[in-house]
């Protein structure tokens, strides 16, 4: 029940982490904090108009903490504190970490992980450098991370799917997702993953700055960042800058000198960060120890070393899937499994399926195992 104290106090309008933090530690705890007297409250440094917010807030809603606790578990969400054991030790280093974290799936604090971020529209290249690098990656007991955005954030979260585990950090309320698409996208992620949040479960993305302090966990969750495309304004760019402050590795994918889309990446790599051709170079400059599928950490929070890396050959997991019936059935066998197909082929073969069903079809039958997405679009049999 304490942490539902510590949520209801930092849904007070202006009250976040640092604020939150410094009444925890003034007061002892979140249930103190929220049945303290007015008069001790405004005894702390916090500047009046802040405390008469936090007065407000709980005499308007007495029963919030307890009303939390019963949305979050309706909802099937967790919520741990930067005092809790499962809270991922990394993040814990930054000087602004996150007080609480919603979230759904198991976290895991010592695992070892790695952020890969790019564009929202990517190019074909860009898709197939983040899928294989996670890929790797992920088949060597590395957990991905990214943010669950279309483009290159997805391609990483698809590609570690496939061999291990993936995070996704999101910049609104677990509960705030509108699109039915990303429900069931990150509804697989939570099958062998995580999708984290330290908003309230129904907080928007309708403010400034939401989507910057998620991706400030993004590079803290982390031990090294890998940019796969990226504008220089972008917020790839803005992930690997708190990657820079947080005294995390950054790597940047090198990509065509032509391309705007790889303006950020080439422009950090002038600046010092790692070029990488392969998800090979990444495990060679973390020295992960890749022979455990959880990598041992030391008390002082520091991977251990071994000097030997050897890359594993990809194996992909093998699974009965259940015979297709109907539409979804119609539309699998339109799908080589030797070649890809676009969405408009398939449509031209099969001009009784709308496209929005159509496209739903094929997520469906992403989500589920059935087919992929190449580099380019096309869609083919696994």
């Amino acid at each position: 029940m304490e942490n539902f104290y510590i949520a209801s106090i930092c849904l007070t309008e202006n009250i976040g982490s640092i604020r939150g933090k410094y009444l925890l530690e003034h007061f002892g705890s979140g249930k103190a904090v929220w049945s303290a007297a007015n008069e001790e409250l405004e005894k702390t440094n916090l500047a009046p108009s802040i405390i008469n917010e936090l007065i407000n807030f709980r005499q308007l809603h007495p029963d919030c903490p307890e009303q939390l606790k019963n949305y979050c578990e309706k909802k099937k969400i967790k919520l741990c504190s930067i005092k809790d054991p499962v809270y991922p030790e990394i993040l814990k280093s930054m000087a602004d970490a996150p007080l609480l974290l919603y979230y759904k799936g198991e976290l895991i604090p010592n695992e070892a992980r790695v952020s890969i971020v790019g564009t929202r529209t990517p190019t074909p290249y860009g898709l197939r450098v983040a899928t294989n690098f996670a890929e790797k990656l992920a088949m060597n007991g590395i957990t991905i991370v990214s943010g669950a955005a279309i483009g290159i954030d997805t391609a990483a979260h698809k590609g570690a799917m496939k061999y291990g585990r993936t995070i996704a950090i999101l910049g609104e309320g677990l509960e705030a997702v509108s699109s039915n698409d990303k429900r069931q996208f990150l509804d697989r992620i939570i099958e062998n993953g995580a999708v984290i949040s330290e908003y309230s479960p129904n907080a928007h993305s309708n403010k400034k700055g939401m989507f910057p302090q998620r991706n400030r966990i993004i590079a803290g969750l982390s031990i090294g960042v890998v940019v796969v495309e990226g504008g220089k304004s972008s917020g790839a760019m803005n992930t690997a800058q708190h990657a820079g402050n947080y005294g995390r590795l950054l790597f940047a994918v090198p990509g065509n000198i032509f391309s705007e889309k790889s303006a950020g990446c080439h422009e950090l790599i002038r600046d010092g960060a790692i070029l990488v051709r392969s998800a090979e170079d990444v495990l060679e400059d973390c020295k992960f120890n890749i022979d455990y599928t959880v990598l041992p950490i030391d008390d002082k929070n520091k991977i251990n070393n071994k000097s030997k890396i050897n890359i594993k050959s990809p194996k992909a997991k093998v699974i009965d899937l259940p015979p297709l019936e109907g539409d979804d059935d119609l539309v699998f066998q339109m799908i080589p499994s030797d070649i890809g197909i676009s969405a408009d082929e398939i449509m031209m073969k099969l001009e009784e399926i709308e496209s929005s069903k159509l496209s739903n079809i094929l997520l469906n039958l992403e989500i589920k195992g059935y087919i992929e997405v190449d580099g380019i679009g096309n869609y083919i049999r696994i």
